[in-house]
Protein backbone atom coordinates (compact mmCIF):
# COMPACT_ATOMS: atom_id res chain seq x y z
CA UNK A 1 0.00 0.00 0.00
CA UNK A 2 1.33 3.36 -0.86
CA UNK A 3 3.32 5.04 1.82
CA UNK A 4 0.80 8.20 2.23
CA UNK A 5 -2.14 6.54 2.93
CA UNK A 6 -0.26 5.47 5.93
CA UNK A 7 1.26 8.26 7.24
CA UNK A 8 -1.98 10.15 9.06
CA UNK A 9 -3.37 7.08 10.33
CA UNK A 10 -3.39 6.89 14.09
CA UNK A 11 -2.69 4.09 16.09
CA UNK A 12 -4.54 4.57 19.23
CA UNK A 13 -7.73 4.02 18.23
CA UNK A 14 -8.48 7.70 19.45
CA UNK A 15 -9.47 10.74 17.35
CA UNK A 16 -8.00 13.54 17.09
CA UNK A 17 -10.37 15.54 19.47
CA UNK A 18 -9.94 13.37 22.21
CA UNK A 19 -6.32 13.83 21.87
CA UNK A 20 -6.44 17.15 21.68
CA UNK A 21 -9.37 17.41 24.70
CA UNK A 22 -6.12 16.13 26.94
CA UNK A 23 -3.31 18.10 26.39
CA UNK A 24 -5.23 21.53 25.54
CA UNK A 25 -4.16 24.37 27.78
CA UNK A 26 -6.31 27.04 28.88
CA UNK A 27 -3.69 29.59 27.01
CA UNK A 28 -5.08 28.74 23.55
CA UNK A 29 -7.67 30.55 22.04
CA UNK A 30 -10.99 28.49 22.58
CA UNK A 31 -11.99 28.50 18.60
CA UNK A 32 -8.44 26.83 18.58
CA UNK A 33 -7.84 24.79 21.61
CA UNK A 34 -12.10 22.94 20.45
CA UNK A 35 -10.37 22.55 17.01
CA UNK A 36 -10.84 18.77 16.16
CA UNK A 37 -7.94 19.23 13.85
CA UNK A 38 -5.80 21.13 16.22
CA UNK A 39 -2.86 18.57 16.54
CA UNK A 40 -3.33 16.82 13.46
CA UNK A 41 -3.05 19.90 11.02
CA UNK A 42 0.14 21.97 10.54
CA UNK A 43 -0.94 24.29 13.56
CA UNK A 44 0.36 20.76 15.68
CA UNK A 45 3.84 21.40 14.89
CA UNK A 46 3.24 24.89 17.43
CA UNK A 47 2.97 25.16 21.54
CA UNK A 48 0.06 26.76 22.78
CA UNK A 49 2.00 30.34 22.80
CA UNK A 50 2.78 29.98 19.80
CA UNK A 51 -0.92 28.97 18.97
CA UNK A 52 -1.56 32.27 19.90
CA UNK A 53 0.07 34.14 17.61
CA UNK A 54 -1.04 32.14 14.95
CA UNK A 55 -4.67 33.05 16.08
CA UNK A 56 -3.89 36.66 15.78
CA UNK A 57 -3.42 37.01 12.07
CA UNK A 58 -6.63 33.78 11.07
CA UNK A 59 -9.98 34.87 9.59
CA UNK A 60 -12.46 31.76 9.35
CA UNK A 61 -14.51 31.35 6.08
CA UNK A 62 -17.77 29.27 5.41
CA UNK A 63 -18.62 27.93 2.21
CA UNK A 64 -21.80 26.40 0.74
CA UNK A 65 -21.43 23.32 -1.37
CA UNK A 66 -20.68 24.14 -4.83
CA UNK A 67 -18.84 27.74 -3.66
CA UNK A 68 -15.60 28.26 -4.47
CA UNK A 69 -12.81 29.07 -2.24
CA UNK A 70 -10.66 30.33 -5.40
CA UNK A 71 -11.01 30.61 -9.12
CA UNK A 72 -8.14 29.50 -11.61
CA UNK A 73 -6.54 31.94 -12.64
CA UNK A 74 -7.18 34.02 -9.91
CA UNK A 75 -4.60 35.67 -8.03
CA UNK A 76 -3.88 33.61 -4.91
CA UNK A 77 -1.34 34.26 -2.05
CA UNK A 78 -3.28 33.49 1.25
CA UNK A 79 -2.82 29.62 3.19
CA UNK A 80 -5.19 28.31 4.80
CA UNK A 81 -6.28 25.00 7.13
CA UNK A 82 -9.07 22.79 5.83
CA UNK A 83 -11.26 22.63 9.49
CA UNK A 84 -14.58 20.99 8.16
CA UNK A 85 -16.14 19.50 5.01
CA UNK A 86 -14.18 18.40 2.02
CA UNK A 87 -12.97 20.12 -1.21
CA UNK A 88 -11.94 19.61 -4.47
CA UNK A 89 -9.23 20.71 -7.05
CA UNK A 90 -10.70 21.26 -10.41
CA UNK A 91 -8.69 21.91 -13.39
CA UNK A 92 -9.94 23.37 -17.01
CA UNK A 93 -8.95 23.03 -20.24
CA UNK A 94 -9.53 25.26 -23.29
CA UNK A 95 -11.93 23.42 -24.83
CA UNK A 96 -14.50 23.88 -21.48
CA UNK A 97 -13.46 20.34 -20.13
CA UNK A 98 -12.35 20.28 -16.85
CA UNK A 99 -10.72 17.27 -14.68
CA UNK A 100 -10.81 16.87 -10.79
CA UNK A 101 -7.00 16.22 -10.03
CA UNK A 102 -6.96 16.58 -5.72
CA UNK A 103 -9.37 16.32 -2.78
CA UNK A 104 -8.76 18.36 0.29
CA UNK A 105 -9.96 17.05 4.03
CA UNK A 106 -9.71 18.52 7.06
CA UNK A 107 -6.74 19.18 8.71
CA UNK A 108 -5.73 19.86 4.72
CA UNK A 109 -3.23 22.91 4.11
CA UNK A 110 -4.14 25.14 1.32
CA UNK A 111 -0.61 26.71 0.49
CA UNK A 112 -0.55 29.97 -0.99
CA UNK A 113 2.53 31.90 -2.17
CA UNK A 114 5.62 32.30 -0.37
CA UNK A 115 8.68 34.63 -1.32
CA UNK A 116 7.37 36.13 -4.08
CA UNK A 117 6.92 40.21 -4.71
CA UNK A 118 3.51 39.37 -7.08
CA UNK A 119 0.72 37.02 -6.35
CA UNK A 120 1.03 33.71 -8.56
CA UNK A 121 -2.28 32.65 -11.16
CA UNK A 122 -3.81 29.67 -8.78
CA UNK A 123 -3.41 26.91 -10.94
CA UNK A 124 -7.01 25.29 -10.31
CA UNK A 125 -9.97 26.08 -8.40
CA UNK A 126 -10.87 25.06 -5.06
CA UNK A 127 -14.03 24.32 -5.14
CA UNK A 128 -16.36 22.98 -1.51
CA UNK A 129 -18.00 19.39 -2.18
CA UNK A 130 -20.06 19.96 1.09
CA UNK A 131 -20.41 22.91 3.73
CA UNK A 132 -16.42 23.88 4.11
CA UNK A 133 -14.77 25.54 6.18
CA UNK A 134 -11.58 27.33 6.01
CA UNK A 135 -8.89 29.08 8.47
CA UNK A 136 -7.51 31.67 6.46
CA UNK A 137 -3.90 32.89 6.96
CA UNK A 138 -2.76 36.38 5.00
CA UNK A 139 0.81 35.25 3.21
CA UNK A 140 2.77 38.43 4.74
CA UNK A 141 1.99 37.53 8.20
CA UNK A 142 2.48 33.38 7.79
CA UNK A 143 5.89 33.88 5.97
CA UNK A 144 6.82 36.12 9.48
CA UNK A 145 5.46 33.12 11.44
CA UNK A 146 7.48 30.57 9.50
CA UNK A 147 10.63 32.62 9.93
CA UNK A 148 9.91 32.74 13.77
CA UNK A 149 8.88 29.17 14.00
CA UNK A 150 10.83 26.77 12.53
CA UNK A 151 9.22 23.63 13.65
CA UNK A 152 6.15 25.10 11.49
CA UNK A 153 8.19 25.40 8.60
CA UNK A 154 9.69 22.24 8.83
CA UNK A 155 5.96 20.39 8.62
CA UNK A 156 4.50 22.33 6.06
CA UNK A 157 8.00 20.63 3.97
CA UNK A 158 7.14 17.61 4.73
CA UNK A 159 3.15 18.15 4.19
CA UNK A 160 4.81 19.43 0.43
CA UNK A 161 6.72 16.49 -0.56
CA UNK A 162 3.65 13.97 0.79
CA UNK A 163 1.49 15.94 -1.66
CA UNK A 164 4.12 15.40 -4.22
CA UNK A 165 4.78 11.76 -3.58
CA UNK A 166 0.53 11.58 -3.65
CA UNK A 167 0.79 13.30 -6.81
CA UNK A 168 3.59 10.43 -8.38
CA UNK A 169 1.11 7.32 -7.23
CA UNK A 170 -2.01 9.27 -8.93
CA UNK A 171 -0.02 9.38 -12.21
CA UNK A 172 0.69 5.86 -11.80
CA UNK A 173 -2.54 5.11 -11.13
CA UNK A 174 -4.06 7.43 -13.99
CA UNK A 175 -1.93 5.91 -16.65
CA UNK A 176 -1.15 2.18 -15.66
CA UNK A 177 -4.07 0.43 -13.79
CA UNK A 178 -7.22 -0.88 -14.62
CA UNK A 179 -10.85 0.25 -13.98
CA UNK A 180 -11.32 -2.40 -11.11
CA UNK A 181 -8.11 -1.15 -9.61
CA UNK A 182 -8.41 2.54 -9.84
CA UNK A 183 -12.07 2.28 -8.14
CA UNK A 184 -10.32 0.52 -5.46
CA UNK A 185 -7.90 3.00 -4.34
CA UNK A 186 -10.57 5.76 -4.31
CA UNK A 187 -12.32 3.58 -1.90
CA UNK A 188 -9.42 2.41 -0.27
CA UNK A 189 -8.19 6.47 -0.16
CA UNK A 190 -11.19 7.93 1.37
CA UNK A 191 -11.65 5.62 3.93
CA UNK A 192 -8.31 6.03 5.22
CA UNK A 193 -8.62 9.51 4.99
CA UNK A 194 -12.13 9.42 7.15
CA UNK A 195 -10.38 7.09 9.26
CA UNK A 196 -8.11 10.13 10.47
CA UNK A 197 -10.84 12.90 11.16
CA UNK A 198 -12.51 10.21 13.88
CA UNK A 199 -11.45 6.36 15.43
CA UNK A 200 -8.97 4.40 13.99
CA UNK A 201 -10.85 1.93 11.52
CA UNK A 202 -14.39 3.66 11.28
CA UNK A 203 -16.28 3.42 7.93
CA UNK A 204 -19.47 5.01 8.46
CA UNK A 205 -19.25 8.31 6.72
CA UNK A 206 -20.98 9.89 3.60
CA UNK A 207 -18.74 9.90 0.13
CA UNK A 208 -17.10 13.76 0.02
CA UNK A 209 -17.87 12.63 -4.14
CA UNK A 210 -20.77 11.58 -6.16
CA UNK A 211 -20.28 8.94 -8.84
CA UNK A 212 -19.91 11.41 -11.79
CA UNK A 213 -17.24 13.20 -9.56
CA UNK A 214 -15.45 10.04 -9.13
CA UNK A 215 -15.23 8.98 -12.56
CA UNK A 216 -13.98 12.46 -13.35
CA UNK A 217 -11.33 11.91 -10.65
CA UNK A 218 -9.86 8.77 -11.46
CA UNK A 219 -10.03 9.29 -15.46
CA UNK A 220 -13.28 6.67 -16.03
CA UNK A 221 -16.57 6.86 -17.26
CA UNK A 222 -19.87 7.58 -14.95
CA UNK A 223 -21.11 3.72 -16.63
CA UNK A 224 -17.65 2.25 -15.62
CA UNK A 225 -17.60 3.38 -12.42
CA UNK A 226 -21.22 2.12 -11.79
CA UNK A 227 -20.25 -1.10 -12.86
CA UNK A 228 -17.43 -1.22 -10.68
CA UNK A 229 -19.38 0.19 -7.74
CA UNK A 230 -22.11 -2.55 -8.32
CA UNK A 231 -19.36 -5.41 -8.66
CA UNK A 232 -17.88 -4.24 -5.00
CA UNK A 233 -21.39 -4.06 -3.21
CA UNK A 234 -22.47 -7.10 -4.77
CA UNK A 235 -18.96 -8.78 -3.53
CA UNK A 236 -19.58 -7.30 0.17
CA UNK A 237 -16.29 -5.48 -0.37
CA UNK A 238 -18.59 -2.21 0.11
CA UNK A 239 -22.00 -1.51 2.04
CA UNK A 240 -24.35 1.65 1.52
CA UNK A 241 -27.14 2.96 3.55
CA UNK A 242 -28.75 5.56 0.92
CA UNK A 243 -27.04 6.18 -2.56
CA UNK A 244 -23.71 7.71 -0.59
CA UNK A 245 -23.39 6.59 2.80
CA UNK A 246 -20.81 4.26 3.41
CA UNK A 247 -21.30 1.62 6.00
CA UNK A 248 -19.04 -1.62 5.15
CA UNK A 249 -15.38 -1.45 4.15
CA UNK A 250 -13.11 -4.88 3.62
CA UNK A 251 -10.13 -3.24 3.56
CA UNK A 252 -8.00 -6.18 3.06
CA UNK A 253 -9.97 -7.00 0.34
CA UNK A 254 -9.61 -3.24 -1.30
CA UNK A 255 -6.03 -3.26 -0.49
CA UNK A 256 -5.94 -6.56 -2.58
CA UNK A 257 -8.30 -5.49 -5.53
CA UNK A 258 -6.45 -1.46 -5.76
CA UNK A 259 -3.12 -4.04 -7.22
CA UNK A 260 -1.04 -3.63 -3.66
Amino acid sequence: MPRFWHRSLGVTGMSDASISSQIRTAQEPELCANCNIRHSSLCGALSSEEINDLNNIARRKTLDPGQPHVMEGDASRDFANVTSGVAKLVRGAEDGRSQIVGLLFPSDFICGSLGTSKPKSAPHSIEAVSALELCIFPHMQFEELLHDHPSLEFKLLNRTLDELQIARDWMVLLGRKTAEERVANFFLYVTQKMATLGCQGQTSFDLPLGRADIADYIGLTLETVSRQITRLKKDGVIAFEGTKHLVHVDEEELTRRAGF
